[in-house]
């Protein structure tokens, strides 16, 4: 699924952020290898900032792609690889704005939660600014289910800045 400035409904991107999961929780597993080839091999990719950054589960590939037709414009593109359990958070957080991420984690702090690309923890214990109990994930199959958790109305994607 495309997120960022595009799935949010921006005239421009400058960029192109791409979310692959599985709702099975395994098929996303393998795939992540096999994407990056068939890129590299029709030349859609050409260029490899980062090619294999692990965090977790999720597995993110940063590079530049060369957009079809006319004008050859090349793109940046973020391709990301989440479990499916992950992807509700992951859709959020890789759709942003980066205010709107800020805002959110900041509203779950203000509930001893904590809401990151991974995952909406309740129960979070803080000592100060310090986390020293990471807390319990919630179920989250929908970006909906997050607002609900929070206690907030939901906001779309263009909704977001």
């Amino acid at each position: 699924m495309a997120c960022g400035s595009f799935r949010r409904g921006k005239a421009t991107c400058g960029d192109v952020d791409v979310l692959i999961s599985h709702p099975d929780g395994k098929s996303h597993r393998g795939v992540f290898s096999k994407v990056l080839h068939i890129l590299h091999e029709s030349s859609f990719l050409t260029d490899d900032l980062v090619s294999h950054e692990e965090n977790g589960e999720q597995k993110k590939y940063m590079g530049v792609c060369c957009l079809p037709g006319p004008g050859q414009r090349h793109r940046r593109l973020d391709i990301i690889v989440v479990p499916y359990s992950e992807f509700a958070c992951s859709l959020m957080y890789f759709t942003g704005s980066a205010h709107f991420n800020r805002s959110m984690r900041a509203l779950a702090k203000t509930k001893n939660m904590s809401l990151s690309e991974h995952s909406l923890n309740k129960d979070v214990v803080r000592r100060g600014s310090l986390k020293v109990h990471g807390g319990t994930p919630l179920p989250t199959r929908t970006e909906k289910d997050v607002f609900n958790l929070l206690g907030i109305p939901y906001r779309r994607p263009h909704e977001r800045d």
